[in-house]
């Protein structure tokens, strides 16, 4: 929930957000976007119980944790391209691997 005092300053700044999805297409400046989720892994401890006729597939409840994974995706709209990256780091990823995963069409270096 947002403070009452924050409203203000919280929709101006969405507004800005907001407003970089309604320009135009250029291919000089593309809109690339990057977001990050972590994702649980975990293991089946015990067999799933194959399916047979007239009874579906059973899976116990039980499981073990295996992990955490990061997942970072960049995607550009209106370019028509995206990319999944999957890590078992938990560190945001840094410029290099950016550029190194959006095509140079994107990244450009001047």
């Amino acid at each position: 929930m947002i403070a009452p005092q924050a409203c203000a300053a919280f929709v101006a700044n969405m507004e800005d957000v907001l407003e970089v999805y309604q320009r135009p297409h250029d291919p000089q400046r593309p809109v690339v976007c990057l977001d990050e989720t972590s994702k649980q892994l975990i293991k089946e401890t015990r067999a799933p119980l194959p399916a047979a006729p007239g009874r579906k597939a059973r899976h116990d409840y039980e499981y073990e944790r295996n992990g955490v994974a990061k997942l970072f995706m960049l995607f550009a709209p209106l370019e028509g391209w995206r990319h999944v990256e999957v890590t078992d780091r938990h560190a945001a990823p840094t410029t290099p691997m950016c550029s190194g995963i959006c095509p140079t069409r994107i990244f450009r270096t001047q």
